[in-house]
């Protein structure tokens, strides 16, 4: 469960998302990156839903698979993602209830052009192209203006609709804001800004870990 906030045209990609991970029950767990850049495929990962799923997904695509670039890569992605949620359901005990997407941004092998596709479990990981263009996940309010500027306010008002789910159903969102910012030129990773309960939950994070387990 996370914040995703993306941009794209032509030329250029914008991912940011927040570092929050959080126990089923909404605990506090970790501080994560949920987006990565695969240099030499020149193309961003990044996932909502399950926690960690696109992380691993990534490492799958970067290390053991034989491509040319995104294209090449979304070929073999819908079922390569299959296989690996099959395995990460029984790993993890998750019933299907459980959804995750996984996100694919890129340059393109065949004509440099900026290229982007979502995976979704729920619709068995099938390619579907994204135009260009702004998206978030959980839903909030596009502003005008200036995006990594509006980063902050767009995920307050992601938590604040949030906050208004009950704990069982709602996304978690905290730690820190951190971007992705990828061109013909190469990419940028950057810390947009902190949570104000950044401290408060890196000091649960720590407790949480230090106390016996029952």
């Amino acid at each position: 469960m996370s914040s995703l906030i993306f941009a794209t045209d032509e030329e250029q990609i914008l991912v940011a998302t927040d570092t929050l991970s959080v126990t089923p029950e909404g605990e506090p767990f970790s501080f994560v990156s949920k987006a990565v850049h695969i240099p030499h495929l020149r193309t961003i990962v990044a996932g909502t839903g399950a926690g960690g799923f696109a992380n691993r997904w990534a490492l799958t695509a970067s290390t053991q698979m034989i491509v040319k670039g995104i294209m090449n890569l979304d070929y073999h992605t819908p079922a390569g993602l299959r296989e690996l949620w099959s395995d990460y359901k029984k790993e993890y005990s998750l019933s299907n209830d459980f959804t995750t997407t996984v996100y694919q941004f890129g340059l393109s092998e065949e004509n440099g052009k900026v290229v982007s596709f979502a995976y979704r479990s729920t619709n068995d990981f099938v390619s579907e192209p994204i135009g260009y263009g702004t998206g978030v996940k959980p839903e909030c309010s596009t502003p005008d203006g200036n995006l990594i500027e509006a980063l902050p306010k767009m995920m307050e008002e992601q938590r604040a609709i949030q906050n208004q789910i009950p704990p069982e159903s709602r996304i978690y969102i905290g730690g820190e804001i951190q971007a992705l910012y990828l061109t013909s030129q190469g990419c940028n990773s950057f810390l947009v800004s902190r949570f104000t309960d950044f401290l408060e939950n890196e000091n649960a994070i720590f407790k949480n870990h230090a106390e016996p387990k029952r």
